[in-house]
């Protein structure tokens, strides 16, 4: 079905309303003359409508004035009537046949390269990468392999695990994922001490092998033994053995972090007054479009790029960047005592956290307020934790 109204529309057809006393007999005779009609439609009793191909409507006339029916055009449809309609518009039918010259042109080039995963790895040093290999803007998409783009990212960026890239219209897709580093582990067959890496109170030992050289309440400090590799013997004619020590020793540390209070804090306020710069992107260029500078003393930009496009994936090389600049200024506000504290807790907790291991178990806070001798306070917090204090260290190594 179709099939057979593509067909139509592409031969052209035409609706016509037919008048008389003897349609039976008007349908009657083009059936017999082999001339096809459909959508036929009764809409009194002299009166239908019905669809007709070009060539089916000219046989239509002496059929008409033999059963004595009047017809009349009602719509002209198909391909015929809407190239006879702009054949005389040489000007559009050729502006019409570059564009899609143009857009086909367009279309066969990368204009945006988009690398998504990585985080350690910068962006940048992807796409120079990627620009080696012939990916780059305004490079021919069919001549890229990305079979052959993936294998020489993989040789050439060694903290790459994976790498995946296709070609989405005008876009580059590169999806990466970085290599986790193994940590550096002395070779077992090498002898080291298992020492501490900072200052603690042993909670417990468990030396799996070595020689054990601290108990549980001992205060240790940083890079001193905690399991031995050389395990002497207790016949003194037997020298020391050594081995690569190993086991957990697990100790409650200490972490520490101060604030000052502040009474008065300056906050941020938008004005509400705004301006904006506009540069025109032309393939790699930037075009400033009448640049202003900027009256504000106190600002927060807002950058935002809109490129041209069709759907997400087909980009081209043409758009434009919006700077926008909100006005702010600088209001001092007093705030209470007791919330002033809090925030310097907070400031002090987020500074003594930052060196704390993931691993760690934080098990208590200790927070103390400290007026000074100038009058100001001063907030400190103390986090103490339990965790493996213990890391390798090469026998006789610093």
């Amino acid at each position: 079905m179709l099939l057979l109204r593509l067909w139509n529309y592409m031969r052209g057809y035409v609706i016509i309303v037919v008048e008389g006393y003897f349609l039976e007999k008007f349908i009657n005779i083009c059936i017999h003359r082999q001339v096809f009609l459909w959508g036929i439609k009764r809409q009194k009793n002299c009166t239908m409508t019905l669809n007709v191909s070009i060539r089916g409507f000219k046989m239509l006339r002496p059929i008409a004035k033999k059963t004595g029916c009047r017809m009349e055009i009602v719509e002209k449809r198909g391909l015929p009537f809407i190239l006879n309609r702009y054949k005389r518009r040489k000007t559009f039918i050729a502006g019409a046949f570059a564009f899609v010259i143009l857009f086909y042109i367009f279309t066969s080039f990368i204009w945006a390269i988009e690398v998504t995963g990585n985080e350690k790895i910068d962006t940048e040093v992807l796409i120079d990468k990627l620009a080696q290999y012939g990916v780059k803007q305004g490079g021919l998409k069919y001549s890229i392999d990305t079979g052959d783009v993936v294998s020489s990212l993989m040789i050439d960026v060694k903290e790459l695990a994976w790498v995946g890239v296709s070609i989405k219209g005008t876009k580059v897709k590169v999806s990466v994922v970085e290599r986790v580093a193994p940590p550096e582990l002395i070779p077992a067959a090498e002898p080291c001490n298992i020492i501490a890496y900072r200052d603690a109170v042993i909670k417990s030992v468990y030396a799996k092998i070595g020689q054990q050289e601290v108990r549980a309440g001992d205060t240790v400090k940083r890079r001193q033994v905690l399991i031995s590799g050389s395990i002497t013997s207790e016949n003194k004619e037997v020298g020391a053995k050594l081995v690569h020590a190993s086991g957990e020793v697990f100790a409650t540390t200490w972490y520490e972090g101060s604030a000052e209070v502040r009474d008065v804090i300056e906050e941020k306020v938008s004005t509400g007054e705004k301006m904006s710069n506009y540069t025109l992107v032309l393939f790699s260029k930037e075009i400033k479009l009448f640049p202003k500078a900027v009256p504000y003393n106190e600002y927060e930009k807002e950058e935002t790029k809109k490129r041209f496009s069709v759907g997400e994936d087909m980009v081209f090389p043409i758009g434009i960047t919006v700077d926008t600049y909100n006005e702010n200024k600088l209001v001092k506000k007093n705030i209470g005592l007791e919330e002033a504290q809090k925030a310097a807790e907070d400031e002090a907790y987020n500074k003594a956290a930052e060196d704390i291991p993931e691993e760690a178990e934080i098990i208590k806070r200790d927070v103390e307020v400290i007026e000074k001798e100038d009058g100001d306070m001063e907030v400190n917090v103390i986090i103490e934790c339990i965790e493996d204090i213990g890391i390798e260290q090469k026998m006789g190594g610093s």
